[in-house]
């Protein structure tokens, strides 16, 4: 166990006298520390200063390793998991302009049977999807249709800060509110739908059983604009 204590506590001391060599100078013009008593030397030369961090700070900082070491670790979410969870989103860098975007986190809801066979017949009939990354009416919509199903859905983003957007489609079709729905048939609709209403306005021929649908967030009936 001591072996294992003792192999990181170098990296504190290797920093120590990086920083103690990188910035005596400047250290021993600004603060002159007090000689030894037992050496009639002048305390300001380097080799003085080196020797005062070295006995001073180096001990101090590897028993705070030490301490930190022998600590239990930190439960705590990575940063972007922690955005996902809060706000439905989290950034990222564009590959291909080198801008920072807003990714929509993934449906954590499972799907069900029924809306897998919704989404692939409103991906054949040609449905979209208009929605906003920040908007939390079209995260309640994704987990409407859940992980599965969602993969099948035509999804256009209308925020210019987001991933992959289609600010300029959006635009053309007058998109004034999110998630707003276009279907193959002709038919469209604001604001986010329970899946029975989609498939009844997109023209789903199968039966579709709004009671299946189970362990959604209670938000509903709305949109942003």
């Amino acid at each position: 166990m001591a072996a294992k204590i003792l192999v990181p506590s170098i990296l504190p001391m290797v920093l120590a006298l990086i920083l103690c060599v990188s910035f005596a100078p400047l250290r021993a013009a600004a603060w002159t520390p007090p000689p030894p008593l037992s050496s009639p030397e002048v305390s300001t030369s380097r080799n003085y200063f080196l020797r005062r961090m070295l006995t001073d700070v180096v001990p101090s900082s590897a028993a705070l390793l030490l301490v930190t070491s022998s600590s239990r670790p930190a439960l705590a979410a990575p940063p972007f998991a922690i955005m996902a969870e809060e706000m439905g989103y989290f950034p990222v860098n564009d590959e291909r302009t080198g801008e920072t975007v807003m990714v929509p986190a993934r449906a954590k809801r499972e799907s069900t049977s029924q809306a897998v066979s919704l989404a692939k017949h409103l991906r054949d009939t040609g449905a979209v999807m208009y929605g906003a990354y920040w908007c939390p009416h079209c995260s309640r919509q994704k987990e409407l249709f859940g992980r599965e199903a969602w993969k099948y859905v035509r999804y256009v983003e209308c925020s210019p800060k987001g991933y992959q957007s289609g600010y300029a489609t959006c635009l053309e079709r007058g998109v004034d509110g999110y998630p707003s729905w276009e279907f193959g048939n002709g038919k469209s609709q604001g604001g986010e739908m329970e899946l029975v209403d989609i498939a009844k306005l997109s023209g789903y021929s199968r039966t579709f059983k709004a009671s299946l649908e189970t362990g959604v967030p209670p938000l509903g009936g709305g949109s942003c604009q």
